[in-house]
């Protein structure tokens, strides 16, 4: 049995391809997901040792932030879908 997803995909005021994420909602299943693509700015050995940071136990207490801004157009759209999984989740049980 295929499943059905509703996907929409919200893109950031400074249009930045980075800065766009992802809503799918399952409606079989009533899942409802967040996609957002996690930045890779920095260089590969940056990276890597933030890894081996992170293996060792290491916590930023800032955690690591982006920003992605919605125009009114946008959080309209994003409510509706909201309520979208919402409805479906009553309706799975």
């Amino acid at each position: 049995m295929a499943k059905y997803h509703d996907t929409h995909f919200f893109e950031c005021d400074c249009h930045s391809d980075e800065h766009v994420f992802k809503f799918t909602l399952d409606k079989d299943d009533a899942d409802f997901y967040l996609h957002v693509f996690l930045n890779d700015f920095d260089r590969w050995y940056k990276r890597v040792w933030k890894a081996v940071k992170y293996v060792f136990g290491y916590k930023c207490k800032y955690g690591h932030w982006d920003v992605t801004m919605l125009d009114a157009e946008d959080v309209e759209r994003l409510r509706d879908l909201c309520d979208k999984a919402l409805w479906a989740k009553q309706e799975v049980k």
